[in-house]
This record gives structure tokens, C-alpha cells and sequence, in this order.
């Protein structure tokens, strides 16, 4: 099991659904997975973050542009 933070990495709207809602740099999700592979990288993970970022934020995240083009994934446990 791994514990991962999921971090934005610029400020803009390019991953989001509704495109009056913006990322920040510096928001970040908090998750953890059953391997060590990073989220990011994973299909099933997506939905998973973009609904962590909602509940978090408010901001609906396109879960098919979850990816190191707009976020860090850092592990951290």
C-alpha cells in the first residue's frame, strides 16, 4: 500500500469540464493505492482523483486529462 499526493502544477482550466473553473498551482489531493505504481499513470485511478478534486475544490476535472501533463504525483508514505 502507498499514499500519494496528487499536486497541480501550473494555474489554468486546461483539464477542467466546465472551463470557468480554474486549477491553482499548489492544490493537491491526498490518495492511496493497493501497489506502487503512481495514480497518475493508472486508468482505473482517474475517476477516483477527478472526484477528489471535486469534493475537495468544487472543480470537475476531466478524468481522461488526469495526467503529468497538469499534475505532480508525489509519494509520500
Amino acid at each position: 500500500m502507498a499514499l500519494w499526493k496528487i499536486l497541480v502544477k501550473n494555474n489554468g482550466n486546461a483539464p477542467c469540464t466546465d472551463k470557468r473553473q480554474r486549477l491553482e498551482k499548489g492544490m493537491f489531493v491526498e490518495t492511496s493505492t493497493t501497489s506502487t505504481t503512481p495514480p497518475l499513470g493508472l486508468t482505473r485511478e482517474q475517476p477516483l482523483l477527478a472526484s477528489l478534486f471535486t469534493s475537495k475544490y468544487g472543480i470537475n476535472i476531466d478524468p481522461h486529462k488526469m495526467n503529468g501533463s497538469y499534475f505532480i504525483c508525489e509519494r509520500i508514505g
